[in-house]
Order: structure tokens, then sequence, then C-alpha cells
């Protein structure tokens, strides 16, 4: 089996309420493969964008989602994919599929108690490297909505860096994400970069003991078969 393929994404929406599926649309999806380096912008028709009409962008992106085998988003699971999908039931388009999520807004929140679990906030104190652009809310989305594609293509670039600090700010927080889904299958590599571990310990799993293991990049594991006593 190769290794799964993992997709970031970003959703930027406007309207009377860009937070509401039926009270908005959305203008622009960033997405960036993990095996690819460009991080790409589908942006919203300008004959569209007059119409408010995203079905086109939504099918388009659609058949993208449909090839991840994991997604990421930043409050993904909250906000982005339920969006998308209140969008595509008003389109009258079909469902994405429902492929296996890692929302580092919920992460963050589960392994720490920062006073803000933003992605703003979180690229600043992990000192990442791609940090979340500054925008000119709410006006630039005003501007969009009376067709300004100036301010379209600048919210393409604060959409492509939303995109940048999710995916570092994922494989940041990706060894303490003990619900990641195993995406190597070879027991004798850690289960979630793939590479080498260090056995260390005993898990204890009610009566059971396991051989507790370490990667080289921090991700805690234990094997599948007991140890026999």
């Amino acid at each position: 089996m190769n290794k799964p393929k993992i997709l970031f994404f970003d959703i930027e929406s406007a309207g009377v309420n860009a937070l509401k599926s039926d009270l908005g649309f959305v203008i622009m999806i960033g997405y960036k493969w993990a095996h690819e380096k460009e991080t790409k912008i589908d942006v919203i028709h300008r004959r569209d964008l007059r119409h408010f009409d995203d079905k086109e962008l939504l099918t388009r992106f659609s058949k993208r989602f449909e090839k991840a085998d994991i997604c990421v988003a930043h409050f993904g699971s909250v906000f982005d994919r339920r969006f998308i999908q209140g969008r595509l039931l008003i389109n009258k388009l079909s469902p994405i599929p429902p492929t296996r999520m890692r929302d580092t807004c919920m992460i963050a929140r589960s392994v720490a108690n920062f006073s803000s679990n933003r992605l703003k906030h979180l690229a600043k104190i992990l000192n990442l490297k791609n940090q979340k652009l500054d925008n000119n809310w709410p006006i630039a989305w005003f501007k969009v909505m009376q067709g300004d594609m100036e301010h379209l293509r600048a919210l393409a670039d604060y959409c492509k860096g939303d995109v940048l600090a999710l995916e570092e700010l994922y494989n940041r927080l990706l060894p303490f994400d003990n619900a990641h889904p195993r995406i190597y299958v070879d027991r004798l590599v850690c289960g979630k970069c793939g590479s080498k571990v260090h056995y260390r310990g005993i898990a204890f799993v009610n009566n059971n003991q396991y051989r507790r293991y370490q990667c080289v990049k921090g991700h805690w594991g234990r094997e599948t078969n007991k140890v026999k006593i």
C-alpha cells in the first residue's frame, strides 16, 4: 500500500453571513497535497461571482477532495467541511466523502491549554516559519462581493498563507496527535511518519502489556502484539 494522500485545505467565504451556508457562498479554496510542493488556489470565476454562484467552484473541488485519503483543515470539522456540505446541498450536488479529517484547531485544544487556538495565534506562539497573513477584513470581502478582482487576488495570497501555516502546524502537532490514523503499514517504522523507532518501556492496556516505542520525530506508539508473560 502506498502512503495515503493527505490534502490540506482552507476555504474563504463571503455573503450576508459568510459563516452560514444559506447566507454565504464560497469564493475560493486553497489546497495543497502533502506530497507536492505547490500550494494552489481555486478561485470563483468572475461571471459566477456576479451571481454569487459557487456551483462550478464546488464541483471542481469535490473531484479533488474525493482523491484524498486524509484531509486537514483548521477548525475544518466545525466550519469548512460543514459549510461546503451546506453549499453542496443548496447547489443540488453530491456530498463529499466522509474522509478522515485531522482538525488542527481541535488537536491543539485537546493536547494543550493555550489562551487561543486560532491559527494566527498558534503560528505565532509556536514560532512557525509560515505565519498567518493579515487581511483587510471586512472591507476586502465587501469589495470582492462587488466584483473587485484586485481584492480577490489579494485574498488568494491570504488564503495561500493560511494553507502553508496549516501544513506546518499539522506537522508540529503530529507527535502529540494520538488519534492520528496509522498511514504506514510497515510495523518496523512509525505508523505516523515512517521514521525509525526505539522501544522504550511497556504500555498497559487492561490486563495486557505491549512494547511501547518512540520514533526519532517524537511520536509515541505501541505494538499490536501482546507481550508474552
